[in-house]
């Protein structure tokens, strides 16, 4: 018992160092700045925030109560310092990684005989630090609104090991360690209902190693199959309710239109072959691989992916009766990766994610440790010399350690939104979305003219998404008025219905030297709103700068009553009556005005 524990302490220890840049970085704009940034709803845990997180209040941007619930706890301790949440989030990555040795020493027990219960325990470690240390794992443990995955994950892991628990134990004791395996996996349901998949999971893990379970029909008939078929029922009543909750209270979700039917068993290839090559080959790894403008049956990525995973069946198909280790692994790696695979149904701009390897990655993590533990008996048994399985094992450190250098690496280009952004442009250069998020990120950190060459490249590849208004705003932001006018217009005549695109339309035609059409802007939104205060004071400015400074101050005497302490009517006043030349109003509005905004009052002045 001591042993075992050792190890699960230097599984977890050796898992932190290679995530300690996550700590050092901030809310990233992919996601982080709508979910915590701008979100108050999560800050707290009185009633109204704990509605807000089953589901029960304004939209969310994912659901996941129990992730929620503790990133609510991580506000009430941290506020808003990201190195509190990043902790929470490489605390438990680092506890998954413990569980996993504790579930691996289980599995590898049951499905390799003859070695000893330290070489067990090796194979275990092997398998785990080979899942927790992998680059793939960055993505979410580095990235806050990926908290889901790494809580869910844990309470799968400890869904399994209970399970496993129960399967080895008889009476009273069996049926409190069943229970325990329901509840944590309705936990992690609640957590992210990625594990939907888990009876499935359990039902290939009852074949083998557990071999409780035999296949065909005579094997479910038998008591023992019987009985393995039973105890999944509470699992799978678990997954369809999650499922079906999760799939109702769920915003973004691609139909036909984005994902015709005729491409999704090619993206489950695509998925499959990305997830290997990707934990064959770390490189390269960014927040979002792009999906095409328009799918082509003859896109290499679907054809080579789709090829290779069917080559990968028929191969563990025919063999699974002599190495059944390799077919049960790629059986749950396929039922894993399916629910995120695009398959049946699909969310966001992605065609695959780093973080999507996440569960499914644990099925071959297990085959290293497998071999890891047929290295040694074949030693054991003068298979294989000592100085060969001596030279393999330093091979393995050295592949695991370059993991961890590399996760190091890739956890530090999760440090900012410039950072994360620059790399996947720089490993993406034909990714539009990959371009706008870079545009973006210089743009909110107060560098428009650095925002633009992005800004444009994305527009130039993608002028069907919704980019315009971004570049628009950065031209302006650059003090090139006249160049944001048309990209403006553009993203207005996508969204006609925007009043806050067509307000800053209005606005920037007012600085291009074109009042007349800004009027006709500002007209569109106070008919929708006649009390809009933003548009009445457009509306006054355009009409200053048109000459008319006399119409204007009616518009602009109403937004000051509608909202006495706004700063823009008091600012637009003042300059209403400086240009009709009435000095002693536009003092006694620079007074008011003085009073909110010095700094402002001087500019107005002017």
């Amino acid at each position: 018992m001591r042993g075992r524990w050792a190890f699960v302490v230097a599984v977890a220890s050796a898992t932190l160092p290679a995530f300690l840049p996550a700590l050092a970085g901030e809310f990233v704009d992919f996601d982080d700045v709508y979910n915590f940034t701008l979100n108050a709803h999560y800050r707290g845990l009185g009633p109204h925030h704990l509605l807000w997180m089953l589901g029960l209040g304004p939209t969310q941007r994912f659901w996941g109560p129990l992730s929620w619930l503790t990133l609510g706890v991580d506000w009430s301790v941290w506020g808003l310092d990201p190195w509190g949440y990043h902790l929470t989030n490489l605390a438990l990555h680092a506890a998954s990684a413990a569980t996993l040795f504790l579930v691996a020493e289980r599995l590898l027990a049951r499905a390799v005989t003859g070695v000893s219960p330290t070489t067990v325990r090796v194979g275990a470690a092997a398998a785990a630090l080979f899942w927790a240390l992998h680059p793939l794992r960055v993505e979410s443990v580095a990235w806050i609104s990926e908290r889901r995955d790494v809580l869910s994950g844990l309470l799968l892991l400890l869904t399994v090991l209970a399970w496993l628990r129960s399967t080895e134990s008889s009476g009273s004791e069996r049926r409190r360690w069943m229970a325990a395996a329901v509840v944590a996996y309705a936990l992690s349901m609640l957590a992210k209902p990625i594990g939907m998949t888990l009876p499935l999971v359990l039902l290939v893990l009852d074949v083998y190693p557990l071999r409780r379970l035999a296949l065909g029909r005579a094997g479910a008939a038998a008591p023992g199959g019987r009985a393995a078929l039973r105890e999944t029922l509470p699992f799978a009543l678990v997954a369809v309710v999650g499922a079906a909750l999760a799939l109702s209270l769920t915003h973004e979700v691609k139909g036909l239109a984005d994902y015709p039917l005729w491409v999704r068993p090619a993206l489950l290839g695509y998925a499959l072959a990305f997830s290997l090559w990707k934990t064959a080959l770390p490189l390269g790894l960014i927040p979002l691989y792009e999906i095409p403008a328009r799918w082509s049956a003859a896109d290499p990525r679907l054809v080579l992916g789709t090829l290779a995973a069917v080559a990968i069946t028929v191969a563990v198909v025919l063999t699974w009766r002599r190495w059944p280790g390799p077919a049960a692994a790629w059986a749950v790696y396929v039922i894993v990766i399916s629910p995120v695979s695009g398959l049946a149904i699909h969310g966001g701009p992605q065609i695959a994610a780093d973080r999507y390897t996440y569960l499914p990655a644990l099925a071959p993590a297990l085959l290293i440790g497998a071999m890891v533990c047929l290295l040694a008996r074949s030693v054991g048994a003068g298979a294989l010399a000592a100085g060969s399985a001596r030279l393999a094992a330093a091979g393995l450190v050295v592949w695991l350690a370059g993991f961890g250098a590399l996760t190091w690496q890739q956890a530090g280009v999760w440090r900012d939104s410039v950072t994360l952004w620059d790399h996947a442009a720089t490993f993406a250069p034909g990714c539009a979305r990959c371009l706008h998020g870079l545009g973006v990120a210089w743009y909110r950190g107060g560098a428009p003219q650095a925002a633009v060459p992005p800004l444009e490249r994305a527009v130039a590849l993608r002028p069907d998404l919704p980019f315009q208004a971004d570049l628009g705003l950065a031209l302006w932001a650059s003090g090139r008025a006249r160049d944001a006018v048309p990209h403006l217009q553009a993203a207005l005549a996508q969204q006609p219905h925007n009043s806050q695109l067509e307000r800053r339309v209005g606005a920037v035609l007012i600085e291009a030297g074109r009042p007349e059409e800004a009027r006709a802007h500002f007209g569109a939104v106070l008919r929708r709103r006649p009390d809009d205060v933003d548009a009445l004071t457009g509306l006054g400015l355009a009409l200053v700068a048109s000459g008319r400074a006399a119409e204007s101050v009616a518009y602009l005497r109403h937004a000051a009553e509608l909202s006495p302490r706004a700063t823009p009517p008091r600012f637009a006043l003042a300059r209403a009556y400086l240009a009709l030349g009435d000095r002693p109003r536009a003092d006694r509005e620079l007074a008011v005005l003085r009073t909110m905004d010095p700094g402002l009052a001087e500019r107005a002045g002017r």
